[in-house]
C-alpha cells in the first residue's frame, strides 16, 4: 500500500466530512444557510448525508492502511467510485434540469444559474476522477490477474 493512497484518503475524507456536515446542517439552521450562498453550499440534507458518506469511507479506508490490514484499498476505491458515481448523478439531474428550462421557460421569473454547476459534490469528484486515472489501471489489472 502506498503513502499516496493513504493521504490522498485522509485528505479525501476530511474534505468531504467538513462539507457533508456543513451542508446537512444548512438545511436545518436557517442562518448559515443563508450565508453559505456566497460560498455555493447548497442547503440540501440529503446531498449533505451522501457527501458525509464519502468521507467516512474514505476515511475508514485511510484508518485501514494506517493498520496495513489487507484488503484496505478497497475502501480508497470504493470512496472514489461512490464519488464519480455522485458526481455523475448530479450533473444528469442537473443537465435535465436545463433542458427542462430551456423547453419550459423559467418558473417563478427565475432563470437557470450555471453555478448550481459549483457544488461540493461535483467539485470534489475532480480530485477522485484524477486518481483513478493514477491509480486505476493498476487496480483493474490486480483483478484480471490470474
Amino acid at each position: 500500500m502506498s503513502a499516496g493512497k493513504q493521504v490522498f484518503s485522509q485528505v479525501m475524507g476530511i474534505l468531504y466530512l467538513a462539507f457533508g456536515i456543513v451542508q446537512a446542517v444548512s438545511g436545518v439552521v436557517p442562518g448559515l444557510a443563508a450565508s453559505l450562498e456566497a460560498l455555493y453550499i447548497p442547503t440540501d440534507i440529503i446531498q449533505g448525508c451522501v457527501v458525509f458518506l464519502i468521507g467516512a469511507v474514505f476515511l475508514y479506508g485511510a484508518a485501514e492502511m494506517q493498520a496495513k490490514r489487507p484488503g484496505a484499498e478497497a475502501f480508497f476505491y470504493v470512496g472514489m467510485l461512490l464519488s464519480m458515481i455522485f458526481c455523475v448523478i448530479t450533473l444528469i439531474d442537473l443537465g435535465a434540469q436545463a433542458v427542462n428550462t430551456v423547453i419550459f421557460g423559467s418558473t417563478g421569473g427565475t432563470s437557470w444559474p450555471l453555478t448550481r454547476f459549483v457544488i461540493p459534490v461535483i467539485y470534489l469528484a475532480v480530485p477522485s476522477f484524477a486518481g483513478s486515472y493514477a491509480w486505476g489501471r493498476k487496480f483493474l489489472a490486480d483483478l484480471t490477474e490470474v
